[in-house]
This record gives structure tokens, sequence and C-alpha cells, in this order.
């Protein structure tokens, strides 16, 4: 699909096909629902205002390139993907968009305004402006998978004004229960969670 404005549609992307969505295409209040993995689908040029993304299985390590959200409502399972442009804002971005029905885990917002966008409820967490946290992280006693983590997600470069965790995803990986987890979690300068 390219070269197009489509307003109010479902736009399919299904399992075991190559989808690209763009370049110049538009797409004002539409569906995409995903059925597809990272390998299944292309961004090059894509905006989306409004509407819902609706990823069906989890996407791994998946970088939204070459498409611009705006206002859009995300629901499914991310795992490790990117939202927003490292460089260059004209390229990639994500404004004022609802991840409040997402769940996320090991996912970053880049160069984006983050009061205007909602983020997932518990048991995910956010840690706004991560670098600005790594001393007190690096200084801190952490159980060894939440330090790795914790140190990945602060060793980073300012463009990433958002890290997103899911604790249930730490609580399996260190044995350790949510609670405790959280108690710890939340003492880091910049953390959030919504109830």
């Amino acid at each position: 699909m390219n070269s197009q404005v489509l307003s109010g549609q479902m736009v399919e992307l299904e399992r075991g096909q190559v989808s690209f969505l763009g370049p110049k295409l538009e797409l004002h209040d539409c569906s995409v629902i995903s059925e597809t993995d990272g390998r299944g689908m292309a961004f090059p040029g894509l905006r989306m205002h409004g509407g819902v993304f609706d990823q069906k299985q989890a996407l791994w390590n998946f970088h939204f390139q070459g498409v611009h959200f705006l206002r859009v409502k995300f629901m499914g399972n991310y795992i490790g993907c990117d939202f927003g442009d490292w460089e260059d804002m004209h390229r990639s971005s994500v404004s004022e968009c609802d991840f409040s029905s997402a769940r996320m885990h090991d996912c970053r917002l880049l160069n984006c305004d983050m009061k205007g966008i909602l983020i997932p409820k518990w048991p995910c967490f956010c840690l706004f402006n991560p670098v600005e946290a790594r001393d007190f992280v690096i200084s801190q006693q952490w159980p060894k998978k939440i330090g790795l983590t914790l140190d990945i997600y602060t060793d980073s470069d300012p463009e990433c004004v958002a890290a997103l965790g899911d604790v249930s995803v730490l609580a399996k990986e260190s044995g350790l229960p949510m609670s405790e987890i959280r108690e710890r979690l939340q003492t880091i300068p910049g953390l959030h969670i919504v109830e």
C-alpha cells in the first residue's frame, strides 16, 4: 500500500506475508491488525493519525522506522521495540500515543514528548530519562538479572526519553516476587508505575 490516504479502514498485516505500508501512505483513524512478526512488515513512509495498532502476536526487537504515529492506541505485546528515531524526527516519530493497553518489555521511546503519551499499566513500569538514573542504578546492589536489565536501560543516549519494562518478566527471570521487585524499582529516580 502506498501513495494514498485512507480513513476509517481496517488494514491487515497477514502472517507469512511481507507487508509494506508506504511510501506516502496516510492512515487516518484506521485499525492496523498485525498477525506478522518484524520480518513481515516495513514502513517506508507511513503516517498514522489516530486509530489502533493491534499486534496480535508478540513483536520482538523491531524498530518502527519510517513511520510517524500521532494519537494512535497500541494493543498487543512488544518486546525490545523502539518507537521514534535516534537522530531524525522527520524520519520516525511517536506523539500523543496511548500504550496503556499494551504489554511492553525492553522497549524504548525516542526523541518524543512524554507528556502526551500514556504508558502501560502495572506490571509494566516506565523509567523516564533513563540516562539520568544511571549513577543511582550502578551505585546499588541488585539481583543479577534485574541489575543487568537496569544497566542496559540506563546505558543509553539522551535521545532515549523512556525505557519500559515488565515486572512479571523480571520476576520470572529472577525468581523474586513482583512486590519485592516493585519496592526496589520505586527507589530509582524517574521511575513511574501506573495502576
